[in-house]
């Protein structure tokens, strides 16, 4: 817990006057710095937001540095906020304030021990109330002027037909963007009672396999099989329209149905093959290959977070309005970095000369 009321005291971006006298500074953003235990600390979240496995001194000395990079950043997009004139009221953040209070005090035993752990740092309740109160003020800040800018920049991130469609094209592997392997086919059934058992059973299927093979034999006489379906199939749903099962992928129907039927070229028929249903013969009409899905289709994919979502909910929308999101968000993300860019083009920044941050 000390550790932890530690890195909320040496937090807060844009009061440097306030860092502890002792603390190395890596850089300093106009009139903001950013210290090395802000610095640490931000290295260790990231490592740790990335699994937590230990990385060799060169990489966390690049994640150091692309940290770095990422924490100037969002100095000057808070500075830029404040020079654009928004505001963040003391009455905005106290709900997030009187939390963190609370949530901290519950990290000691008593009150007396919270204000004594205080006292070392040479703070009272009050000065950690401030501090968190610029902290979220910070947060709020940040927030609200990249809200602005992504609704300015979207309403300028137009996405044509032409880059929806070499989008989907390029990434035709997809998962989700391409139709699954089909095939069109029909087939003739001849039913077993699925409540026979034993004998009674055994007969049952010897009777199907009679009437199968009979079929089979109208069938290599020349007779067409929507015809034999018509005469000789069970299958009341299907017998009407010659046994046409229409268009399946795997999933659709009986396993072994669906075995069989992607077991075939189009124009055979099977072998009499037995299911819980009956025993039956199955012709394929057509093998339909994957193909990419056309814009106006749905595919499914993860819904936005909100509050007391778990992540893993999905939803269904087209593929226009997914991949449109997706161009319009990298847009928007180039844009944004092209505006930070700048920001630090005109801003004085100047990054000291420390050792990299270690854990």
């Amino acid at each position: 817990m000390r550790e932890m009321l530690l890195a909320i005291l040496l937090s807060v971006v844009s009061c440097p006057s306030f860092a502890a006298p002792v603390e190395r500074i890596v850089a300093r953003v106009n009139r903001d710095i950013i210290t090395m235990t802000e610095w640490n600390d931000m290295v260790d979240m990231t490592v740790k937001s990335n699994g937590g496995k230990a990385v060799s001194p060169d990489t966390r000395e690049k994640i150091a540095n692309e940290v770095l990079e990422r924490m100037i950043g969002d100095r000057l997009i808070i500075q830029a906020a404040i020079a654009s004139g928004l505001k963040v009221t003391d009455t905005e953040v106290a709900p997030d304030v009187d939390r963190e209070m609370d949530s901290i005090r519950a990290g000691f035993r008593t009150q007396k021990e919270f204000e004594m752990q205080l006292r070392k740092e040479g703070l009272g309740t009050e000065d950690l109330r401030w501090r968190l109160n610029q902290r979220f003020k910070d947060r709020y800040l940040y927030l609200k002027v990249l809200n602005r800018r992504q609704r300015e920049l979207e309403a300028q991130a137009e996405i044509s037909e032409e880059e929806m469609a070499g989008y989907a094209s390029a990434h035709a592997s997809t998962a989700g963007w391409m139709t699954e392997p089909a095939v069109r086919a029909r087939h003739i059934q001849f039913s077993i009672d699925s409540t026979l058992s034993g004998d009674k059973k055994k007969e049952a299927v010897d009777e199907a396999m009679k009437k199968a093979e009979a079929a089979r034999a109208a069938l290599k006489r020349g007779e067409a099989f929507e015809d034999v379906a018509k005469s000789m199939s069970d299958d009341t749903v299907t017998r009407v329209n010659g046994g046409d099962l229409g268009s399946f992928s795997r999933g659709t129907y009986n396993e072994v149905i669906e075995k069989t039927a992607f077991s075939l070229k189009p124009g055979q028929v099977s072998e009499p093959v037995i299911s819980p249903a009956g025993v039956h013969l199955v012709r394929v009409e057509e093998i339909i290959k994957p193909r990419l899905r056309n814009l106006d289709e749905k595919v499914t994919v993860q819904a936005p977070q909100v509050p007391g979502s778990t992540g893993a909910e999905t939803e269904e929308i087209t593929l226009r309005e997914h991949i449109k999101g997706i161009l319009r968000h990298q847009k928007m993300s180039l844009a944004m970095q092209d505006w930070v860019d700048g920001l630090k083009k005109s801003a004085l920044i100047q990054r000291f000369k420390v050792e990299s941050a270690k854990p």
